[in-house]
């Protein structure tokens, strides 16, 4: 880590501090259904990876919701993404020691995600690292991944150059987003890959700009 002169981790958080996968699924399907539109899990894993606002465009753009309904059926799905959230979510244990490996060395860390910020709170609350947490970054605030506002409002607001950034990603929208930044990438395989020991190893598997 201090080869690289790192002074700030940026975090995706589904699919990197947390597996919240098995919620999105769910959660989307029953907002839909209060619009009158039935959704599949073909249809969602035909989607792969991207948000689900992304998602929702595409309906909108096939006629299945309409558009004017987007803001509100998104707002719901994490209404009841929150819901099932203790039922559901699975996380990574190693995240608080590693944050607070991270605290101690001081570097910053910032969140960053496409989630809402409702969501977003609650995984911190449930990983138990809000003393530990500099800033957190919704799409709400900001334009969503892939467009790399999230990365780059993150290296603003602690005058942090892309060259003393790091950022863990996992999706393809997200590492896409990443890499434009021109920060370093460590690109998350699991949920459940980072540990304290990654610190020691981030060189490995790092790519720089």
């Amino acid at each position: 880590m201090n080869s690289l002169k790192i002074k700030l981790c940026v975090f995706d958080v589904d699919g990197v501090l947390v597996n919240s996968r098995a919620l999105h699924f769910p959660a989307t399907q029953l907002a839909l259904a209060q619009y009158g539109c039935g959704y599949t899990r073909d249809e969602d894993e035909a989607f792969g990876t991207i948000p689900t606002r992304q998602k929702l465009h595409l309906l909108a753009e096939y006629n299945r919701i309409n558009s004017d309904d987007l803001d509100d059926i998104w707002e719901l799905k994490d209404h009841y993404a929150c819901e099932l959230f203790e039922e559901k979510i699975v996380i990574n244990t190693e995240i608080k020691p590693l944050f607070s490996l991270l605290k101690n060395a001081n570097i910053k860390i910032a969140l960053a995600s496409n989630a809402r910020y409702s969501f977003l709170n609650k995984v911190i609350d449930k990983l138990d690292v809000r003393e530990y947490v500099d800033l957190v970054l919704s799409a709400q605030s900001v334009t969503p991944k892939p467009d790399p506002e999230i990365y780059l409002t993150a290296m603003k607001y602690f005058d942090a150059s892309p060259d003393h950034t790091l950022i863990f990603e996992d999706s393809e929208v997200g590492k896409q987003a990443a890499y434009a930044s021109g920060a370093s990438v460590y690109e998350v395989s699991s949920f459940d890959e980072l540990t304290r020991t990654t610190l020691k190893e981030n060189e490995t598997y790092c790519t720089s700009r």
